[in-house]
């Protein structure tokens, strides 16, 4: 089965958001308004350097209110930094150069549509440019330029409020799409479960009806033939170690060693080492650095080692697998491998899975398909000679970690 899709969606892990925008955005703001009071120095005269002094002023207590927003608890107490905030910014907007109080305005105006909702920020933008009129003309100002002042801040503040809720909305949103995403894995998770449990009482079923029939007969003949009770007992005991070593093999399969020291990431090697004291070989050739991939592609790879692991075991009765992760190119490529023993050979068929002639593709495969689509890649599976192999492809710029070398 082959997928492919290219110009595809970033991985949601690694969009960005209004919390890591805004921080941007606040900074960006007090450097301004502290440039508006620097600016006003330059008129060497008492008044000036009093005006420079208090919007200096203003410009370290805004600093001060919006860190202890950034760390406040409750919905409360941002909304209460924000009003603060915008109040405090009445006078800056009356006494500094306007061009370099616009910013913050703005900044200002979009944190108090988040933190207290559109229709409450509107009413505070009305009561502002009041205010601002009001002390325009109790300052001496002409009402041509109080009025100016405050229809400019006005319409500042409604930028400021477009650019808060278009904040507030695409954070929202991006929230429900982790929500999804996270209820579509907890889908698959209870899918695999499933079917493993399927899997599990079909084989282990018929081991223990096995072992209860020949412990049965053992209790019948022990005083009439004590040698074939003996025998039935032995082979009651080779049968339960035989499902003992199938249900570990099982749970190891369906779950892969991961790093500790890893972000989540895939342990080939632990995976290899965890199915020691089977009868299953894996083998592991690892040529990527560690840490180099993203959480959406370690994630990727991860089920895909689960699901080829699977298959070996439960389609070809694989005794032997192996697992290969490299670079090829501008490509990433994940690979297991299994021998198909010639008891299977007649039921995998030769043409690849999804095919018309092929087998077809169970939940699995196809849930790794669209994972892989999401990030360019693809996902195949299918007969490579007298072995069977799932691989999936993923191009380097979407599996590799910003600034990292996978090999």
């Amino acid at each position: 089965m082959k997928t492919k899709r290219r110009g595809s969606r970033q991985a949601e892990g690694s969009l960005p958001t209004g919390a890591n925008l805004l921080p941007v955005l606040q900074v960006l703001s007090l450097m301004c308004l502290a440039i508006s009071g620097l600016h006003i120095l330059r008129g060497g005269n008492q008044l000036s350097n009093a005006a420079a002094c208090y919007i200096l002023g203003v410009t370290c207590l805004v600093g001060v209110f919006w860190v202890a927003r950034s760390h406040a608890v409750t919905g409360r107490g941002r909304a209460t930094c924000s009003v603060v905030v915008l109040l405090l910014l009445i006078g800056p907007e009356l006494l500094g150069n306007f061009s370099f109080t616009v910013p913050i305005l703005i900044v200002a105006t979009a944190l108090l549509v988040i933190d207290v909702g559109m229709y409450t920020s509107l009413a505070g933008n009305g009561l502002t440019s009041i205010v601002l009129l009001a002390l325009g003309l109790t300052l001496g100002q002409g009402p041509v330029e109080s009025l100016s002042i405050a229809v400019s801040s006005m319409v500042l503040m409604s930028v400021g409020t477009t650019l808060g809720l278009v904040l507030s909305r695409y954070d929202a949103a991006l929230a429900q799409i982790r929500r999804k995403t996270a209820l579509e894995k907890e889908f698959m998770l209870a899918q695999e479960r499933a079917r493993a449990a399927h899997e599990l009482h079909d084989g282990l079923g018929h081991r223990l009806t096995q072992i209860g029939m020949s412990l049965e007969f053992a209790g019948r003949v022990r005083e009439t033939d004590p040698d074939a009770a003996w025998d039935e007992v032995a082979v009651a005991e080779r049968t339960s170690r035989d499902a003992m070593n199938e249900m570990r093999t099982w749970v190891r399969a369906l779950s892969p060693a991961r790093s500790e020291n890893d972000r989540g990431g895939v342990d080939l090697e632990a995976i290899a080492a965890s199915f020691r004291g089977t009868d299953v070989d894996v083998r592991v050739r690892e040529e990527l650095r560690p840490h180099v991939l993203t959480d959406a592609a370690e994630l990727l790879v991860y089920r895909t080692v689960q699901e080829g692991l699977t298959n070996a075991l439960r389609h070809s009765r694989a005794r032997v697998v192996e697992i290969l992760a490299t670079r090829t190119g501008d490509e990433v490529l994940v690979s297991v491998t299994n021998e198909i023993p010639a008891a299977q050979d007649r039921k995998i068929p030769k043409a690849p899975v999804g095919d018309p002639d092929g087998a077809s593709a169970g939940f699995g495969i196809n849930g790794l398909s669209e994972r892989a689509v999401d990030l360019g890649g693809t996902v195949t599976a299918g007969r490579n000679g007298n072995s069977f192999r799932l691989t999936l492809t993923l191009p380097l710029r979407e599996a590799a970690s910003t600034g990292q070398d996978v090999s």
